[in-house]
């Protein structure tokens, strides 16, 4: 697991209090992850990674559909940054 799965899958569990979180379930049906939530995880990730929460439309949030997603997501904001 990359450092950045690791930090994603971290931050999810511990905002859904679970134990573990597998990288394809649907953020939605599988874990109930209201839109709040997600905007929530994107900010605590923003904090964690140093990376600026400009960087995200509300478009590139809404289409976060499973944690795999959201590791992608920041590892192509992490690249633009470079």
């Amino acid at each position: 697991m990359s450092n950045l799965q690791s930090v994603v899958s971290r931050n999810l569990a511990q905002l859904l209090d679970v134990d573990r979180i597998a990288l394809d379930a649907d953020l939605s049906t599988e874990y109930g992850l209201t839109s709040l939530n997600l905007v929530l995880l994107v900010t605590s990730l923003c904090e964690e990674t140093g990376t600026p929460v400009f960087n995200f439309t509300d478009k590139d949030i809404a289409n976060l559909r499973t944690p795999r997603d959201v590791v992608t997501l920041f590892a192509a904001a992490g690249r633009q940054e470079a």
